[in-house]
């Protein structure tokens, strides 16, 4: 019997695991360029903050500019 190969779009398949052989595209954050799944927006303006992946989350109760009246 002889060995006769897969189709290219089998091929592609196997090697990428899609059958077109390209990755499917993903969003793109303007501000940091990275690729990601969440964007964050200011409410009022609608202006594009950043990312998931560039901006970080921190407990405001941990943040000293959320306590303009603390003294240290």
């Amino acid at each position: 019997m002889t060995d006769v190969p897969d189709h290219p779009v089998i091929q592609n398949c196997e090697r990428t695991g899609y059958p077109d052989g390209y990755e499917p595209e993903y969003p793109h954050c303007p501000q940091c360029g990275g690729t990601c799944m969440r964007i964050y927006k200011e409410s009022s303006t609608g202006e594009i903050l950043g990312c998931d992946m560039c901006i970080d989350e921190a407990d405001a109760f941990d943040v000293d500019e959320c306590w303009p009246n603390r003294k240290e």
